[in-house]
């Protein structure tokens, strides 16, 4: 049931060629937000950040090293029936994209649909550069979806699953854009 966790696919559009991840947890769109937004929260699955308050440019803590990053867009949700985004452009990463959708179900209990979006290349990459490029990323963010989901549900390695399953899955996503 893991292995199904998180969906994976490549979406081409007018500034480049996005690697799109998403996954669902059972709590609305503004438990999950601050899970996303703040520093302290968002470093249990991913990094921890500083910022100047108001500033748009950020340090993210990414191997114990600061990497610049410009918050493009930011929106919170109001309520449980808001769709919520953050988009950065992150120094040497590139531009990197979380929206939280929310999910209502028949018995009127809400989720969110969480889905990450990396502009990993420019229309037109050499195929085999792009190839690589998924093969290299997709299992670390499929794996950061996974602990944040852990984190949300408060089963933390419950949705671990190995490594060379991850690598095979993005491998054979990168020959399927061939």
């Amino acid at each position: 049931m893991t292995e199904h966790l998180v969906d994976a696919s490549v979406t081409e559009w007018e500034d480049g060629i996005d690697l799109v991840l998403d996954t669902q947890v059972a709590l609305p769109p503004t438990q999950v937000w601050p899970y996303v937004t703040r520093s302290e929260l968002l470093e249990n699955w991913f990094v921890g950040y500083q910022s100047d308050s108001g500033d748009a440019d950020i340090l993210l803590e990414l191997d114990d090293q600061p990497v610049p990053a410009h918050v493009l867009s930011v929106s919170a949700p109001e309520d449980d029936t808001d769709v919520a985004h953050v988009l950065l452009e992150v120094d040497g990463i590139g531009r990197l994209g979380l929206t939280l959708a929310p999910l209502p179900d028949a018995a009127g209990a809400s989720g969110t649909r969480i889905t990450l979006a990396h502009t990993i290349a420019d229309r037109g990459i050499d195929h085999d550069i792009l190839a690589q490029a998924i093969a290299q990323v997709g299992p670390v963010w499929e794996t950061h979806l996974r602990l944040l989901a852990g984190t949300l549900t408060d089963s933390p390695g419950a949705y671990d699953v190995p490594e060379s399953q991850m690598t095979t899955r993005y491998e054979a996503l990168a020959e399927e854009i061939g």
